[in-house]
């Protein structure tokens, strides 16, 4: 690959923001009309389906982050024969998952009405609804999905980013059509799935252009004991997979059965907000992830902590930023853009409050995750996830009956602290990068400290515009962006990690 890491990855980081970007901007659009034409009820339904079928994704299993690990070294030699083999095996896995998919949705169905607790009826057959969510899902396994592993792991996913970007209009112009001309849940689902269709053909057959050897005729075949190996690492990385999908895709289920699908809409704002954002940060994050596999496969030990130092810290910035900005600005942008539909879309402070640390736990431990994956370890904290995702089903259950909305997410935010975060860190040190795991602990939760008084500060200067209009907002958006940074800035300006983040940024190592 002639193309620097560094080049490669500005690059990534560029398109891919500017598509999310936009996606965040046009979805507020779109969600403001389904909002306005349909009502919360329909709202919350969506959102309950789209966590149903996000856990039966997980027949996935981590499929794709096994392949692209697997695809680091062929790509780095060339070796277009190994490349084939590789995406001939993902094609067949991903067929799997598609056809597992549809069998295990369709069997879910006679169950629908225990999950789905709406207090008046709603005018929309919720079994015909559900099953569009089932052929959305699967449709995407059983076409050109699998051809984007390898455009990431080249870190050339900007090539394929004009058609994200165009299809992001075309997605909110649809909807938004569909909702005002039809004021039809139905129509609305099947163009939906209709444009996932023809993205997928159109991206396909532009990865075809980008790499045509992947199409050649001459097959290498994987080996039994390769298949053997590559569904032990499969094992591991589904094992942390499952862990992570009862955190963030039972909360809605929880919700619909404890409290109504209504505050599965009134929730869902939030969602949309905070996970639009955790993608634009896990853009970030992921284009260096493929430059992580190359620096794994080139370098010592000592190099590659020293690297994961670097990253860890301006993910850490991001992750403050972002955590601080949302803690304050979430309310009083929800109630400038909804709350004048129906107060019940704000959500209280302390709900924000857990919402936002389970984001900050999320983004601030995906670079260790990166390194940890990038280095073949997947055996690593796989056991963790799974436990952490149990107890926080209890616990959203045993809480949620005591404190409500505030209880359940209350329940996610101390099972990743202290089940899965703290001896997750811990593990990795010790055996990704050789180095005491209470080091890496130390400085997380110092960091975490950090974090916290940015919030605290925020809040208190905050108080005289927080939920005052719009005027107040953007004093507000201005005060809560600059605190995080004067506070990164006082704590850690003559750390080796932010000089050297700083030296790499304009040097462009």
């Amino acid at each position: 690959m002639s193309n620097s890491r560094t080049r490669n990855s500005i690059l990534t980081m560029a398109t891919s923001g500017i598509r999310q970007g936009l996606t965040l901007i046009l979805t507020f659009v779109s969600r403001t009309v389904f909002i306005r034409v349909l009502g919360a009820d329909y709202l919350g339904l969506n959102g309950l389906f789209s966590n149903v079928l996000s856990i039966l994704a997980l027949s996935e299993l981590g499929i794709g982050s096994a392949i692209s690990f697997y695809l680091y070294k062929p790509l780095v030699n060339q070796d277009k024969a190994r490349i084939r083999a590789l995406m001939t095996f993902y094609k067949r896995c991903y067929e799997c998952v598609g056809l597992f998919i549809i069998v295990a949705g369709c069997s879910i169905m006679p169950f629908l009405k225990f999950i789905v607790n709406m207090d008046q009826d709603i005018d929309v057959n919720l079994y015909l609804v559900y099953f569009l969510y089932i052929l959305n899902s699967a449709s995407s396994y059983f076409l050109f999905a699998y051809k984007q592993a390898l455009v990431s792991a080249n870190q050339e996913q900007y090539k394929i980013e004009k058609i994200n970007i165009a299809f992001t209009f075309i997605n909110c112009l649809a909807d938004i059509i569909i909702l005002l001309i039809f004021r039809n849940y139905i129509v609305y689902l099947i163009s939906k799935f209709l444009l996932v269709l023809i993205k997928n053909l159109i991206t396909g057959i532009r990865i075809d252009k980008e790499y045509p050897y992947i199409k050649g005729k001459e097959r290498e075949q994987l080996t039994k004991k390769e298949i053997v190996i590559f569904f032990n690492d499969i094992k591991s990385v589904a094992l942390f997979r499952v862990g992570s999908t009862l955190f963030n895709a039972t909360d809605n289920i929880i919700i619909s059965i404890m409290l109504g699908t209504v505050f599965v809409g009134y929730y869902s704002n939030y969602y949309l907000i905070i996970s639009q954002i955790t993608v634009i940060v896990g853009l970030i994050i992921r284009s260096f992830s493929a430059g992580i596999g190359n620096v794994i496969a080139k370098e010592n030990t000592s190099k590659q902590y020293e690297i994961f130092k670097q990253l860890d810290f301006g993910v850490y910035a991001i992750g403050v930023f972002c955590t601080t900005c949302l803690f304050q600005l979430l309310n009083s942008f929800v109630k400038i853009w909804i709350g004048g539909i129906d107060k019940n879309y704000v959500l209280s402070q302390s709900v924000v409050f857990f919402l936002v640390i389970s984001f900050y736990f999320d983004t601030t431990s995906q670079i260790t995750n990166s390194f940890r994956e990038g280095s073949g370890n997947f055996a690593v904290g796989r056991s963790l996830q799974l436990v952490g995702g149990i107890v926080n089903i209890i616990l959203s259950i045993i809480l949620g009956k005591i404190f409500g909305l505030v209880g359940i997410f209350a329940a996610t935010v101390i099972g990743k602290g202290c089940i899965t975060v703290t001896p997750f860190l811990i593990l990795v040190g010790r055996q990704v990068f050789g180095v005491s795991g209470f080091l890496i602990l130390k400085k997380y939760y110092y960091h975490f400290l950090i974090m916290l008084l940015c919030l605290v500060i925020s809040w208190i200067v905050c108080i005289p515009f927080h939920m005052k209009g719009m005027g107040m907002f953007v004093i507000e958006c201005i005060v809560a962006a600059m605190i995080p940074l004067v506070v990164i800035a006082l704590f850690f300006r003559k750390t080796p990690e932010m000089k050297a983040l700083i030296e790499r940024v304009y040097v462009r190592k």
